[in-house]
């Protein structure tokens, strides 16, 4: 309770005040009294507080009412500012008297607000002019900088009130300002009326004096001042100039300007280290960079090493260094909370690409137009409507990697320009699309001239192999401590050792490691300490009696410890906040978290100085206000001197600052919030977030971060009541992602939880899990477990009532596809159907081009060709609408192989060649690879062997260097089939046997292109007159066939091949009768199968059993046939061989056997 005469607090039980006697109110009365008088105090504070706001900046405003005891009496250092209007006292003399008021109270108004900027105080208002103090009552470490940074804004305040009163006045204003620092006696003064916070003394007089000196619209400032900022502003020396009190002329400066770049100046002079202790490594990277510029090749460099070995500085002294001349440099970096948001580390290389350009949009001319929203999305930019169709119907894995595929356009296209050097700093920190990016990068740059820098700490949550990944033509660098005399000479490029006490530089050498950042805290440890002095850029000691005795942090976290502890309060809680935000953080949310916990409205100063103290960094290429601690060893401690108590309600303030800045858009810092609401302990709001971080991580494809938002969400809601639906999403979204990354087992478990958390959810929800369940089973090869969870998500379906095309569709989708490879072709083809009558006039544009897909191999498998060609076609223009350049490419591919194998081999190789040039232009080498092998099967089949030969080594050239067992058997095979055809028998053996051997590798045996490697060995044996290996290999062919099919004797075009090699091995073995059988099974099945050129291939050797059993006749038709169809395909050189045979034949008189192994 309080007295109500004289506010003095009063204990329980008195009937008077002890101060002045008055009569307190009785019991019943104290909880209304002290609640009038709360709200009368309160009322009365807040109007003295805005009384004090005109003069005062409010952070100071605030304190002189909470703590007046704490400005009483006090020396302090501060820098005091003078300001003089020049000319308005004259002209009141002539004109208006109000009028003149009017306009130098606007003018001041004006001034003033310059120096609240600045958090400076207005002490007086001089007439016309006024008096501002910089470090009083509230102290500023940098007040000097601030009131020359005040000066300056209040001659352009000046400048811009000109035109205003000179056209009220008839004459122009101007401004003198004169400014000194030094000691003061600052505190109230008062007398019984009144009372005035104020500072005084001769530093006071001197700056009113420097006014006076100056000319108008120009600052003079002391020689104190100067010295202190000097590195921030340019200065004109004045002479020395007679000052009234001082008995030598006084040393004064002009302010010039303020200094367009401080960054050269920022931290403290003389704490530039030498580079030392890297000749090797730095000579490595020089030599590569030389080989990178003259072969033009890509490549990786990786440097790692644990933080404060120097791998940035490394790498800053090899760019500025070497012959960069032509070479682009791009800069992108980690950030430790940036790892949950997908693209982090490109989203800061890209947006550092169009700083360069200068020019927002400059970057379209290197991306094409259906891959920019993709580039757009990494960037964090606007996509115009109807440019994000992908993403509502593309699969994540796809939209991934269209985002890959877009972002190496845009490098191959720089890089056609000038070679492209990307530095990826801080790596370890990259998020799972960042590392899958780099991955899927190093694998398609070899033929381009980008070398990617990747820089990182050993972190476990670095997962990508950076070692191997450099192996190539890079180079892995393992950076390791600096040795004893490598940090001693380091330590003499900071310190004048020769003053120094032996035994305090072994205990920073010792304490160091060998670690330079270390060594450089040390040293700026003993300069915030005064135990050093700057003496020609160098720092030597003040006392040695002070260094022998000082006590040394014996850890650097200690050391970094001891610093902070050291900073002025309102400094020390600004770093904390700010390391609460992240490594990284925007000024504007830290200035509004500062005002909800300590209600301080002006932080750009303290952000100034913290950056002169080298423990924060301005980050430009994030933002025009983005900081960051200049490193992360000096977050991570600042952190961790936070009270574990106190940390949830930091977290818990700026999670609220984020959601009230960012309100119009919170997506982008959904993870951030998540992270700020778990630590603040607010369960609900965080269980929400983590979710939808989850949700974005699964719709991104970056699975390892979508497993922990989940894995957590799961977490969070098992103190949480009613939350069985939070449950439901993280189990589904758990399953999604573990079925994606082919855990089927794992997602089975989590669908199945889920359906048991929610057994009464909406059947049409309860149907879509089963539908996952069942693709699961069939993924593991169950085909009766998938088939009855598909049935029974059908059966759920029916059951709701409602009407879920998609789902349906779906549902039926996958049936199809199960029922198709079980070779019930017609209950396939009625699935599949139904399928496409459910989304054919809906937007479920992805849906719709799979089951399409779907129908085009049943009618393939049927042999109706123009149905197959007919829907693939319109698949692919599903495809091309949805932007998505990969699906077209790879379904422009598979159009070509149905019209390759439907006869229409230019029009095949018209298509191949579309993809192939879309193929290489997206930078899919193994859509590449896969184009030219297809290209090269067909100028196989026309005869054009050189041609097949260019596109088949191009194709086993991608595959040796993609490294993939399964592409080299692939390559492999097809040459051995060129070298076949051709009769270069050796070169053939060669590649057929390198492909048999590679497909064992991979572990696959009843494969089709297993199949067709036994064949073709089969029959390279007859060719090598080898009938007893030939006979070998077709038990081998039979064998795998049986395996891979389910039948004694199919009707594939495989078993097609089966019966052309046992029917040449019967008529080398001269069972003509048994030969011909063979043949004539293997032409129904090519006829079947719409195969032309092996139809007619098997009538050419069915012509030869013919001739064998004396019936020429039927030869000659089997020729006949033959030729008609090589003809019409433009197979070359079957044509040339089968038009010799027929030519032979009608020239024979006697038709005498022939041999039965002739090619």
């Amino acid at each position: 309770m309080y007295c109500h005469q004289c506010g003095r607090p009063i204990a329980n039980g008195l009937t008077h005040c002890p101060r002045c006697n008055a009569p307190l109110p009785v019991a019943d009365e104290i909880v209304k009294t002290d609640w009038e008088y709360a709200a009368s105090t309160i009322a009365a504070k807040e109007a003295i507080i805005a009384r004090l706001r005109r003069f005062i900046p409010p952070a100071i405003a605030q304190r002189i009412v909470e703590d007046h005891e704490q400005i009483r009496g006090e020396r302090r250092d501060v820098t005091v500012v003078f300001v003089d209007a020049v000319g308005f006292t004259r002209l009141s003399l002539s004109l208006d008297a109000e009028l003149v008021f009017n306009l130098v109270s606007d003018l001041l108004s004006r001034l003033a607000a310059c120096v609240h900027r600045y958090g400076g105080m207005v002490d007086k208002f001089t007439g016309d002019g006024l008096m501002a103090v910089f470090g009083a009552p509230a102290a500023q470490e940098n007040d000097a900088e601030m009131s020359v940074r005040a000066a300056l804004d209040m001659l352009q305040a000046a400048a811009e009130f000109a035109p205003l009163a000179r056209a009220q006045l008839g004459a122009s204003s101007q401004v003198r300002i004169g400014i000194n620092r030094g000691p003061v006696i600052a505190g109230v003064l008062s007398t019984a009326e009144q009372s005035s916070y104020t500072v005084i003394g001769d530093t006071v007089n001197l700056a009113a004096r420097l006014e006076s000196l100056a000319t108008p619209g120009h600052v003079l400032v002391s020689a104190s001042v100067h010295d202190q900022t000097q590195a921030l502003f340019d200065y004109e020396p004045v002479k020395k100039l007679p000052v009234k009190g001082m008995d030598i002329p006084m040393e004064v400066y002009e302010v010039a300007s303020s200094r367009a770049s401080t960054a050269s100046s920022r931290g403290m002079p003389g704490m530039t280290g030498a580079f030392l202790g890297r000749d090797r490594e730095l000579g490595d990277l020089t030599q590569l960079l030389n080989t990178f510029v003259a072969d033009r090749r890509g490549r990786l460099v990786a440097i790692a090493g644990e933080a404060g070995l120097g791998k940035s500085r490394l790498v800053q002294e090899w760019i500025a260094t070497s012959a960069t001349d032509g070479v682009t440099v791009w800069h992108g970096r980690g950030l430790p909370y940036a790892q949950g948001t997908g693209y982090g580390v490109f989203r800061s290389l890209l947006r550092d690409a169009i700083d360069g350009y200068g020019a927002p949009d400059a970057w379209y001319q290197h991306v094409s137009e259906p891959l920019r929203p993709f580039v757009q999305r990494v960037l964090g930019l606007p996509i115009r409507s109807g440019d994000d169709t992908a993403w509502e119907h593309l699969p994540p894995e796809r939209i991934s990697q269209l985002t890959t595929l877009a972002v190496r356009e845009w490098l191959a296209s720089e890089a056609r320009r000038t070679p492209l050097v990307l530095i990826l700093d801080d790596f370890h920190w990259a998020d799972d699309l960042s590392q899958a990016m780099l991955q899927s990068l190093v694998g398609q740059i070899s033929d381009m001239p980008v070398l990617i820098c990747v820089i990182a700490r050993p972190e476990p949550q670095l997962t990508l192999d950076l070692p191997a990944m450099a192996s190539a033509e890079g180079r892995y660098i393992a950076l390791a401590p600096l040795s004893e005399d490598d940090s001693r000479q380091l330590l003499s490029t900071l310190l004048d050792l020769d003053g120094f006490p032996e035994g305090t530089v072994q205990t920073i050498l010792t304490r160091a490691e060998g670690n330079p950042f270390y060594i450089e805290e040390f040293v700026r440890m003993l300069i915030e300490q005064e135990l050093v002095e700057l003496h020609n850029e160098r720092w030597r000691a003040v006392s040695t009696v002070a260094l022998e005795t000082l006590e040394f942090p014996t850890s650097l976290r200690g050391l970094m410890l001891a610093r902070i502890d050291r900073l002025p309060e309102n400094l020390r809680h600004l770093l904390q906040d700010a390391a609460v935000i992240g490594l990284q953080f925007d000024a504007t949310l830290l200035g509004d978290v500062e005002y909800r916990l300590r209600r301080v409205e002006v932080i750009n100063p303290m952000l100034e100085r913290l950056e002169e103290l080298d423990l924060l960094e301005r980050r430009p290429l994030a933002g025009p206000s983005a900081y960051a601690f200049r490193h992360i060893l000096t977050q991570e401690t600042v952190y961790r001197s936070i009270l574990r108590n106190e940390r949830p309600d930091l977290h818990r303030t700026v999670a609220e600052s984020i959601e009230s800045l960012y309100a119009d858009d919170l997506a982008p810092h959904t993870e951030v919030l998540a992270l700020h609401y778990d630590r603040s302990r607010q369960r609900e709001k965080a269980l929400w977030y983590t979710l939808q971080s989850g949700i974005r991580a699964q719709h991104r494809f970056a699975n390892r971060s979508a497993v922990d938002y989940y894995s957590r969400a799961l977490q969070l809601s098992q103190h949480i009541e009613d939350a069985s639906s939070a449950r439901w999403q993280a189990a589904v979204g758990l399953g999604d992602v573990q079925q994606h990354v082919g855990e089927n087992e794992d997602a089975i478990s989590f669908y199945t939880a889920a359906l048991e958390e929610q057994p009464l959810a909406p059947p049409n929800i309860r149907a879509e899990v089963m539908l996952k369940i069942g693709r699961a089973w069939d993924k593991l090869g169950s085909r009766d477990k998938a088939e009855s969870w598909l049935k029974s998500a059908a059966n759920e379906v029916e059951r709701s009532g409602e009407h879920t095309p998609s789902i349906e569709a779906e549902i039926y989708n996958a049936l199809g596809w199960l029922t198709l490879r079980s070779g019930d072709l017609s209950a396939a083809q009625a699935l599949l159907m139904r399928a496409a009558e459910l989304v054919d006039r809906t937007d479920d544009y992805d849906v719709l081009a799979s089951i399409l897909n779907r129908l085009g191999a049943v009618y393939f498998s049927r042999g109706e060709w123009q149905k197959a060609v007919e829907v693939v076609q319109r698949s692919l223009d599903i495809r091309e609408r949805l932007g998505d350049v990969l699906g077209v490419a790879r379904s422009s591919n598979n159009l070509g192989i149905l019209k390759r194998d439907n006869g229409d081999w230019q029009g095949a190789l018209q298509t191949y060649t579309r993809c192939l040039e879309a193929m290489r232009t997206i930078g899919d080498v193994e859509g590449e690879a896969m184009t030219l092998t297809n290209m090269g099967g067909v100028y196989t089949d026309l005869g054009e062997w050189d041609r097949a030969e260019e596109c088949l080594r191009r194709s086993y050239d991608i595959a040796q260097h993609i490294a993939n067992t399964y592409e080299r058997a692939q390559a492999n095979m097809n040459l051995g089939r060129l070298f076949l055809r051709k009769g270069e028998l050796d070169r053939a053996e060669t590649f057929v046997d390198t492909a048999i051997s590679l497909y064992a590798q991979v572990g696959v045996s009843a494969n089709p292109n297993v199949i067709d490697a036994y064949w073709l060995r089969g029959m390279l044996h007859l060719e090598q007159g080898n009938a007893e290996h030939a006979m070998e290999w077709s038990k081998r062919n039979y064998a795998v066939l049986r395996e891979g099919t389910g039948v004694e004797d199919g009707e594939s075009p495989e078993w097609g091949r089966y019966h052309q090699l046992v029917g040449r091995l019967a008529l080398v073995q001269g069972q003509v009768e048994e030969a011909t059988q063979h043949f004539e099974r293997a032409k129904a099945i090519f006829r079947a199968n719409r195969s032309p050129a092996e139809m007619a291939r098997t009538s050419y050797w069915c012509a030869q059993a013919w001739l064998r059993a004396d019936q020429a006749a039927r030869a000659r038709e089997e020729l006949v046939e033959a030729l008609g169809i090589f003809s019409s395909l433009g197979a070359s050189a079957d044509l040339d061989r089968t038009t010799q045979f027929l030519s032979g034949l009608d020239k024979a008189t006697t038709v005498t056997h022939t041999k039965g192994g002739s090619r």
